[in-house]
């Protein structure tokens, strides 16, 4: 672990404030730190490393406040993280990761650990409580509600402070794993960043305006987004001579599957599957399209809505899920009741159908977006959470 010790000063896309690095190593040592466990951090490691690289900001910030020590411990490497400051990177390796949490709890150094996913979390039940800092875990949504390893349910167990991304997250986690714990909210937003890199003009060239936009991935193990739905809900709009165009954006290894099921429902002449675009690409999508929709069953939270919230595109998703509380019907976005093909092709006929009205409700998501999604109450929140975290 020594040999990884260094805090990683790579210049990158955010600087966030540090830890007085003036103080001294002996001034430093004499009050505890906080650390922050990070699965990842990387721009390509989905909404789990936005809310990663979020905790690093805000905690960055509110220790330099009041003058405390703070470090991140990196499963992944430096090259992948664009967040600066006192950071440990560990090259995806568990074993090390876990060996330096446990040996700095050990070596009473911690006033308090946050992890920002219940995997790394894990090496907690194994602890003995005389070695064990108090610690926060946070949650995204299905890896805690699914939670059926000993190991997982412990650490949730014991856990000082638990946060999620959602109401839907939590009171689902509570109610699958008969978990008497107060759960509390601390939800995402989106970067306050560049879009990276640059966009398609060919791409965006040869698919116009006024589509349907899908953005997720596509793996055989997370069907509940929802694409079989839409897909089959696209029939339904051709079969009644409905104008309109898909646009699926994304990877995984259930591409295939779906391509082929396209052609079987004949509509492949009106769906194109993207792959995956950069950042600057799908913001453009977002701006051009006619609706975004993602008719998730499971999803925690769901930042992509935000994103289409922020481009004023009127979001379709279903209702009694964590979309529901981002997303208010006939307000910035229309929620379905189930995902039958018929119901869904209605709203989404409905949209295609009447352009003012879906703007207006993209406009409602807009203004929601700025009014309540924003940086400043991400922190806010994360410090009244851990308000005993921080000023231990």
């Amino acid at each position: 672990m020594g040999g990884d010790a260094q805090p990683s000063r790579r210049p990158g896309v955010f600087s966030y404030p540090e830890a007085k690095r003036g103080q001294g190593v002996r001034k430093l040592n004499a009050r505890r730190t906080l650390v922050l466990v990070s699965q990842g951090l990387g721009l390509d490691g989905g909404g789990t490393a936005v809310v990663g690289r979020l905790l690093v900001r805000g905690l960055s910030e509110l220790c330099a406040a009041r003058g405390r020590p703070f470090t991140v411990l990196h499963l992944g490497s430096r090259a992948d993280c664009p967040c600066t400051g006192d950071i440990v990177h560990f090259r995806g390796s568990q074993l090390r990761l876990g060996w330096e949490v446990a040996a700095r709890q050990a070596r009473r150094e911690v006033s308090g650990i946050v992890f920002d996913h219940l995997g790394p979390a894990r090496l907690q039940a194994l602890l003995p409580g005389s070695f064990r800092s108090r610690f926060a875990v946070y949650l995204h949504g299905i890896e805690a509600w699914q939670a059926r390893s000993w190991q997982r349910l412990r650490a949730l167990r014991l856990a000082n402070v638990l946060l999620a991304n959602s109401h839907y997250t939590a009171g689902r986690t509570q109610r699958e794993l008969e978990l008497e714990r107060h759960v509390e909210i601390v939800s995402p937003v989106l970067e306050e960043r560049p879009a990276e890199g640059t966009a398609d003009g060919a791409l965006l060239g040869a698919l116009g305006e006024r589509f349907l936009l899908m953005v997720g991935r596509m793996a055989a193990s997370e069907r509940y987004k929802g694409h079989d739905e839409l897909l089959e809900a696209m029939a339904e709009l051709r079969g009644e001579a409905t104008p309109v165009k898909l646009v699926v954006v994304g990877g995984g290894d259930d591409i295939a599957r779906l391509r082929t099921k396209a052609v079987s429902l004949g509509v492949s002449d009106a769906v194109t599957f993207t792959g995956f675009v950069s950042e600057a690409t799908k913001q453009a999508l977002f701006e051009r399209a006619a609706a975004f929709v993602m008719p998730s069953r499971d999803e925690g939270f769901g930042l992509v809505y935000l994103e289409a919230m922020r481009a004023g595109c009127p979001c379709v998703a279903l209702a009694n899920t964590a979309a529901a509380e981002l997303i208010t019907d006939n307000e910035t976005g229309l929620l379905v009741p189930d995902l039958g093909r018929a119901v869904l092709g209605k709203a989404l006929r409905t949209l295609l159908d009447e352009p003012e009205w879906a703007k207006r409700l993209g406009e409602g998501g807009r203004l929601r977006w700025r009014q309540r999604h924003q940086y400043p109450a991400f922190r806010d929140a994360l410090e009244e959470r851990l308000t005993g975290f921080l000023d231990a």
